[in-house]
């Protein structure tokens, strides 16, 4: 998953809860991102509806250079 991790509201910095069961912000949490100002986002970066940011979080131009090699950034350049 590659995802920019700012809030779409604010500019925030969304904290990443993977863990799912009871946080102090959600009885029934099921992982992903939270902002202190009640915005969540699911594992796939999607926003909760209900909540003031407008949009999902931006997935960034990105592409594998090799196996173990992620460029964020740029998309994969065609020759």
């Amino acid at each position: 998953m590659v995802l920019e991790a700012v809030c779409t509201h604010l500019s925030c910095a969304p904290k990443f809860y993977p863990e799912l069961g009871t946080t102090d912000f959600d009885a029934h949490w099921q992982g992903g991102f939270f902002v202190l100002s009640w915005i969540k986002f699911d594992l796939a970066g999607r926003v909760y509806s209900g909540v003031p940011a407008p949009t999902n979080l931006t997935v960034p131009p990105h592409y594998y250079e090799t196996e173990d090699v992620l460029v964020i950034g740029k998309d994969e350049e065609v020759t």
